[in-house]
């Protein structure tokens, strides 16, 4: 298994070659905090192109366990699966009169241990509805609980072991660069920013009648070489769409 340390390693790209363009440096702004998510802050993802947090709401019950809504709570809780890396918001409600809290029991001692994501008590005066935020850094099928009631209120949470894929669209134009849109054309395009490992999709188009084509280049040498990623050619003839994947396996701040 491959470290949290080598996987929070980025991809970063801007969009590749219709210009001379510039590389861009990774933001550093990070949420949730580390205490939250259980590791330390130099291990957390930061901000991606695309990608948004996964929100979901959880109804607790000392005696019935967890549920999506009050009408689906059972003791077997919903199971939830997110991608590596993913920011997950839980907004967490009380469907009786006792406290409750919610946690990913990695080591399964029914408590909650350090390095684990644990959210404050709900269900309780000051902070009746809970809201808490967490990073999904830990790849595995683990049980999350209420720490009061780690017996009756219990669910399974997968984490997968890739990042979440993306798919971004790149409109091309030989004088103007590259853009999400036409309207927003520029010759240094758009910041991509994705995680090691990640499975991007690029719809390739182009706003001219130039042929181009896509590619990161590592060497900065302003032309193909093997080992970078290369598109097929787009708008060739005019009009002609690519649709294009590859693996973002190689760290660092690219253009």
């Amino acid at each position: 298994m491959i470290g949290n340390g080598a996987r929070v390693a980025v991809l970063a790209v801007v969009a590749v070659l219709l210009g001379t363009l510039v590389g861009v440096g990774l933001a550093p702004a990070i949420s949730p905090t580390a205490a939250s998510s259980g590791v330390a802050a130099a291990d957390l993802p930061p901000p991606r192109t695309g990608i948004s947090p996964v929100n979901f709401t959880l109804h607790g019950d000392a005696v019935r366990g967890w549920g999506f809504s009050n009408a689906t709570i059972n003791k077997s809780g919903p199971n939830i699966t997110v991608y590596y890396g993913d920011t997950i918001n839980l907004t967490l409600v009380g469907a009786d009169s006792a406290p409750h809290s919610w946690f990913i029991d990695y080591n399964n001692d029914l408590t909650v241990s350090v390095g684990e994501p644990a959210s404050r008590d709900f269900n309780v005066p000051g902070n009746v509805v809970g809201e808490f935020s967490f990073a999904a850094m830990q790849p595995g099928t683990w049980t999350y609980r209420c720490g009061m009631h780690p017996n009756t209120m219990t669910g399974t949470i997968r984490i997968l072991d890739e990042p979440r894929p993306v798919n971004f669209t790149l409109y091309g134009d030989a004088a103007l660069g590259w853009g999400f849109s036409n309207a927003t054309l520029h010759p240094s395009g758009p910041p991509l920013v994705v995680l090691w490992g990640t499975n991007v999709t690029l719809t390739l188009i182009g706003h001219d009648s130039a042929p181009h084509n896509w590619f990161i280049d590592y060497n900065n040498d302003l032309s193909m070489s093997p080992g970078e990623n290369a598109s097929p050619d787009f708008n060739s003839p005019p009009g002609t769409i690519v649709v294009w994947s590859f693996i973002a396996q190689q760290t660092g701040n690219w253009t």
